[in-house]
């Protein structure tokens, strides 16, 4: 199941109003495949307004603003992104993280390769929070005279770069040979002294 499924029934579901979760299921769903077909940069709220058929009015007493809306978005799709199961491994964790978004590949997906600002800086902090932790100890003890927050950067960035080159040329591989790709190289930073 998508996470667009799950985000609407979990959220608008709950609503004790029909009516109120029928109109934010359609602003989001709207939202969603404008994303996908036009990118978030090219989308309007007019746009959001025709493709959900509700008034502007509506839409407002609802999201004061489309960028509120894309906040709504991450925050939901970051904390299933990120949620990490303890029992998981390292690689299996990436993994997780990979093939969620070739899976929302119609959504997610199009906010990164679109470059949208929000959504990448966003993305950075998790990543921060996440994924840094798990090569940090390494990398600090092969190269303590450069900066933390450097080295945040490089892990995070690679990160950002590896999933984007897989999404968009590297899908001959599936989740768990990429994410070999990018400890290896993360490890191979760790040992250059």
């Amino acid at each position: 199941m998508y996470v667009t499924e799950q985000f609407v029934r979990i959220v608008y579901m709950s609503q004790t109003d029909r009516r109120i979760a029928k109109t934010r299921k359609a602003i989001y769903t709207a939202f969603l495949e404008l994303l996908n077909s036009k990118g978030y940069q090219a989308t309007t709220v007019q746009d959001i307004i025709d493709r959900a058929d509700v008034g502007r009015s509506t839409f407002y007493s609802h999201y004061e603003s489309k960028e509120l809306l894309l906040d709504e978005l991450c925050h939901y799709l970051f904390h299933h992104l990120f949620e990490r199961e303890a029992h998981l491994a390292a690689e299996d964790y990436l993994a997780h993280i990979f093939l969620h978004f070739r899976e929302n590949q119609d959504h997610v997906t199009s906010l990164l390769l679109s470059k949208n600002d929000y959504f990448l800086r966003q993305l950075h902090k998790e990543l921060e929070a996440h994924v840094y932790p798990m090569v940090a100890d390494d990398l600090k003890t092969a190269h303590p005279r450069i900066p933390t927050s450097y080295l945040k950067h490089f892990v995070v960035t690679n990160f950002i770069e590896t999933l984007t080159w897989w999404l968009r040329k590297g899908k001959a591989y599936n989740e768990q040979e990429v994410v070999s790709f990018y400890l290896d190289v993360m490890e191979m930073t760790a040992k250059q002294e």
